[in-house]
């Protein structure tokens, strides 16, 4: 395995004894079609690439596992090549495609990683795949700029991977993990002990066992996960243009429409990318539990610029315009116009997270496990629910 050999050897070795893509392969027909559906309304509606972009594509994955995050793209219509390093894993991949395939004789498995995988044909392809891999390789960079490599002009690349402020929140755990835990077995007793309602909620979303779970999080030993940043300047170095992101890293501020012709990148704005990170780190509770909140405190800006804006409304020759009544609505928008509301329920969040985040680092540091998990027990936001954002897609494309 080269230069990659260390790594490799103990990412394989940690997934071969718990493989942790069974996602269905395991639940039978009614658990497939379940979860093809939902990866149908995601990469519909979040990544904006509905299935019928694969039909007739030819695909290759990189990392491709148990096959579970290809096969229903196979059935969308790909003709799809999966590249796996794990033996294991790819003889599970192998069943779920006899299984689960429309066609399973237009598929091709190849025993490979990404680092050694070398055909004699260098085979570019319409779709280039490769999702929860490169953060458990020594260099994802690299890694990311061979696959590239596969996309032809006019095609695209899905990637995906945990996001290194998404998953802060990982990082203390696995802190936390390795202080007081040193083999595999230790490791998975300290989990169950301190993250046990982070595991149940893991287990209840997607129907993994507990331990494959805890080897995914924690065991793991290599889990270096890119920034916003560094996703974009990857896409920028290899040819490649961000088309869509899942979850979405942008603010819907933009203003240009179908008449600019201006283009812009709007990822390019390396600053404005914090702030979605920012909120992923400190992810504790669903969107639609937290964006009302944000919602709500926009209540008196939206009344203000609305009573403006109707005042002026379908203006023609037999509309009259008061001058103190439309001194008097421009001044309630201007009063009314404080955009820090926009951000006020973030920046309460964090001032409780940064100190339960320093708070949990003092306390693993006394070497007292039990004290540790009542910490954890009283904390308000951190080790809540899903613990930060801990996986983002991307799609790049890339131009003719």
């Amino acid at each position: 395995m080269g230069n990659y050999s260390k790594t490799e050897a103990e990412t394989l070795s940690t997934f071969q004894e718990e493989i942790p893509s069974i996602y269905y392969s395991h639940k039978g027909v009614d658990g497939f079609e379940s979860f093809a559906n939902n990866m149908d309304y995601v990469y519909r509606e979040h990544f904006k690439f509905p299935s019928k972009m694969f039909k007739d594509a030819d695909l290759i994955d990189f990392g491709a596992g148990t096959g579970e995050n290809t096969i229903y793209l196979a059935n969308w219509g790909a003709k799809c090549t999966l590249v796996e390093m794990n033996d294991k894993a790819q003889a599970i991949s192998k069943k779920v495609f006899s299984d689960y395939a429309t066609n399973p004789d237009d598929h091709s498995f190849v025993h490979s990683s990404i680092f050694e995988y070398s055909p004699l044909e260098k085979k570019q392809y319409d779709i280039v795949h490769c999702r929860g891999v490169l953060s458990h390789t020594s260099e994802k960079e690299k890694a990311f700029e061979i696959i590239s490599q596969y996309v032809k002009p006019g095609g695209y690349i899905i990637f995906g991977d945990p996001n290194k402020s998404g998953g802060f929140q990982n990082m203390l755990q696995r802190y936390a993990v390795y202080k007081f835990a040193s083999t595999r077995d230790e490791m998975v007793d300290v989990c169950e002990y301190l993250f046990k309602e982070d595991i149940d909620r893991s287990e209840s979303t997607v129907p993994r066992t507990r331990r494959a779970i805890i080897f995914d999080r924690w065991v793991i030993q290599q889990q270096d996960d890119p920034s916003l940043l560094e996703v974009h300047s990857w896409m920028k170095d290899n040819g490649l243009e961000m088309y869509s992101s899942y979850p979405a890293t942008i603010m819907p501020i933009s203003s240009d429409s179908v008449l600019h012709h201006k283009k812009y990148d709007k990822f390019s704005f390396e600053n404005l990318l914090s702030i979605p990170e920012l909120i992923w780190m400190m992810y504790s509770e669903e969107d639609s539990d937290f964006i009302p909140k944000i919602d709500d405190n926009m209540t008196d800006l939206s009344f203000a610029l609305n009573q403006l804006s109707s005042y002026m409304e379908n203006l023609n020759s037999n509309k009259k315009v008061d001058l103190g009544e439309f001194t008097k609505l421009m001044e309630s928008l201007n009063n009314n116009s404080s955009l820090g509301a926009f951000m006020k329920p973030v920046e309460d969040k964090l001032a409780i997270f940064s100190q339960e985040a320093i708070d949990f680092i003092r306390v693993v540091q006394e070497n007292d496990l039990e004290k540790v998990r009542n910490f954890i027990e009283n904390t308000t936001h951190l080790f809540k629910d899903a613990c930060g954002v801990r996986h983002v897609d991307f799609i790049g494309y890339k131009p003719k």
